[in-house]
């Protein structure tokens, strides 16, 4: 692994100084633009706990370098609140790029495929070059950093230090294409000291190859795939496994083959026929159970999925029409205690048929059926016991309408009116449960006059969330504008919204909300931004819920400074 990374680095190297030196005195000068902000940002709150810090900074920047035709982009942002997910939060990376190169150094991230690498964070350097029919991606780096034990900080999860590196090459040729790539990773046993067996962390190392192609048959039919094997060490340590149990295909993963190897797969395949009036499309996708690339943070598998889909436009694209459908099942080598089988299916349509008015509606439905084995059947398989089935049926209709009422060099007025529902319901064996409904809807009138940058807007918003034990209802109002102040360097918006809460017809609570904010422009390159919002809730009477059951005041400031050349 170590001479991997040294010979990816050593390449990165010779070839971004020959990027530089070919284009010395063929284009002279040097640009450099970009910014750089600083954000602070204030809290308090009374009658309950704290959500946010009393004080957080955020400072963030990049710059763009072009130097003699080579373009440098970087970045970087650093804040006091440190937020992590097994990578830091303050995090320095850049990609520059020249012709038909470029590189990638610092915190980056690159994606091969869905069953390979795919969208990763590495610190380390990677290198792409895009030719007309030839595409080469290579990268290397360190995917987790290590991660003591500390039996004092239970939320500090320990985890070893990953190394891993990969490349993928693609051919494309009139609008076909075809890619091959490859990816491994493997954990540092000494990166850490030992942790308790009761973590269940283990080294891993692992091995993927993937193939991606797509191929155009005459100028109407289309075909795609993804394919991806990977091999998965989950122990290092583990005892080495026999020679005839690794596989003919074993020399193709360069692991340490043990008896917690395993082998898996997934492909997706799709195609799409475009008749004269409409396309119709399919796919059909299957990941093994277990299926896990190191190059990816979190991975589905166990599933198998079936779909279709169909579109239309009509009259000069006034009338545009959708519809899919999919069926997808889990436990495909029958080892779980239960089944599970969805059928979902969607169909959206959109209207148009003058420049003011436009029209969307759309219906989703989510048809899942649970199949729960007993677990007598792992004893007596040919016994015959009811298994018991639980249903689960989920509706979403949404529906928008949006009309201009004038569009002028000086005044523009609109109105648009939207809802949506969701409605979900169970069924368990020959028991239907209630069905729960949420509705909402909003009716938004907007008017801005252009010359003076004076902009106005009120909406009316109302849902209802009806439940098994409760009905909940929020009816509200809101009113928005904006306008230019001080010989128009300083722009100012306010908005107020108010809202009463209902629980089973009965009103419950009051909220209230306002925000203040302030733009002022210095010059062409700096900006100052100050902000602030106020929330309060007043209890009217007691919630069944506990929702609405205390009052409370809460205060967000925010001031913000940025700077662009």
């Amino acid at each position: 692994m170590k001479k991997f990374i040294s010979i990816c680095f050593i390449l990165f190297t010779v070839v971004v100084q020959a990027q530089q030196l070919d284009q010395i005195g063929i284009k002279k000068g040097i640009k450099v633009t970009g910014g750089v902000s600083l954000a602070n940002n204030f809290y308090t709150v009374s009658g309950m706990p704290n959500r946010l810090n009393p004080y957080s900074y955020v400072l963030a920047g990049n710059v763009n370098i072009n130097l003699y035709g080579v373009s440098v982009p970087l970045s970087f942002s650093y804040s006091n609140q440190n937020f992590s997910y097994r990578q830091p939060f303050n995090i320095v990376g850049a990609s520059p790029t020249y012709k038909r190169f470029t590189a990638h150094i610092g915190y980056r991230n690159l994606t091969f495929s869905p069953y390979t690498l795919n969208g990763h964070n590495f610190l380390g350097g990677g290198l792409e070059y895009k030719g007309e029919k030839f595409s080469v991606m290579a990268m290397s780096g360190r995917f987790l950093k290590a991660v003591q034990y500390d039996s004092n900080n239970v939320n500090t999860l320990p985890s070893y230090k990953r190394l891993g590196g990969g490349i993928k090459l693609t051919y494309r040729n009139k609008g076909d294409e075809i890619s091959l790539s490859n990816f491994y990773a493997r954990d540092m046993i000494s990166s850490i000291d030992s942790v308790p067996a009761k973590l269940g962390l283990t080294p891993q190392e692992n091995v993927v190859w993937g193939i991606s192609a797509k191929k155009a048959l005459g100028s109407k039919f289309s075909l795609g795939i993804d394919y991806g094997r990977s091999a998965w060490t989950k122990d290092i340590t583990a005892q080495d496994a026999p020679k005839q149990s690794k596989g003919p295909l074993s020399s193709l993963f360069y692991l340490n083959w043990n008896q917690s190897t395993v082998v898996y797969n997934a492909i997706k395949l799709n195609g799409t026929y475009k008749f004269k009036l409409f396309s119709l499309g399919a796919g059909y996708e299957r990941i093994d159970p277990e299926y896990r690339t190191l190059g990816a943070y979190y991975f589905n598998n166990d599933l198998e999925n079936i779909t279709v889909n169909a579109a239309t436009a009509l009259l000069q694209n006034k009338i545009t029409v959708s519809a899919n459908a999919g069926l997808q099942r889990d436990d495909l080598n029958n080892a779980k205690s239960s089944k599970m089988k969805r059928i979902v299916g969607s169909a959206n349509v959109g209207l148009n048929p003058t420049k003011r008015l436009n029209v969307n509606l759309s219906y989703s439905n989510f048809y899942s059926y649970v199949n729960i084995k007993p677990i007598e059947l792992q004893y007596l398989p040919n016994a015959q016991f009811d298994t018991l089935n639980y249903t689960q049926i989920s509706q979403t209709i949404n529906g928008s309408i949006a009309y201009k009422l004038l569009e002028s060099d000086n005044v523009s007025k609109s109105i648009r009116l939207s809802t949506s529902q969701m409605s979900s319901s169970n069924k368990q064996s020959t028991a239907d449960t209630k069905k729960n409904t949420m509705l909402n809807a909003a009716l938004a009138y907007n008017q801005a006059w252009k010359k003076s940058g004076i902009n106005f807007g009120v909406s009316l918003n109302a849902n209802q969330s009806k439940f098994l034990t409760s009905n909940t209802m929020y009816v509200g109002l809101g009113i928005n504008g904006g306008m230019p102040i001080i010989k128009k360097k300083v722009r100012t918006t306010l908005g107020l919204n108010g809202n009463q809460n209902y629980e089973n017809g009965s009103i419950v609570a009051y909220l209230f909300s306002a925000t203040n904010s302030y733009s002022y422009r210095l010059g062409k390159h700096q900006v100052f931004n100050a902000s602030l919002r106020y929330t309060g809730r007043t209890k009217i009477s007691e919630s069944i819920t506990g929702r609405y059951n205390t009052n409370f005041n809460e205060f967000m400031g925010s001031l913000s400074y940025s700077y662009n050349f």
